[in-house]
């Protein structure tokens, strides 16, 4: 597929967003702005009231995944000769 028609497609949801989306596009361009001027930028920046709540509720998906084998993750280094 070509890249324009796919462009195009994502210009024009971008264009039936506009004024709909949940936060404002200024202050997110100010703090991305913001952000880019740091000595040292975070590596990841979520955006949007909403994107918090769905990356804690990931983070908290993950860390479940991680205690639930805990005991056997931790058990396949290898063995001291």
């Amino acid at each position: 597929m070509s890249r324009r028609p796919l462009a195009r497609a994502a210009l024009a949801a971008g264009h039936a967003m506009d004024g709909l989306q949940g936060g404002d596009p200024a202050k997110l361009a100010d703090a991305l702005v913001h952000l880019a001027g740091q000595d040292e930028p975070p590596l990841r920046f979520i955006a949007g009231a909403d994107a918090i709540e769905f990356v804690e509720s990931k983070a908290k998906l993950l860390l479940a995944q991680v205690d639930a084998h805990r005991e056997l993750s931790s058990s396949l280094a290898h063995d001291a000769t």
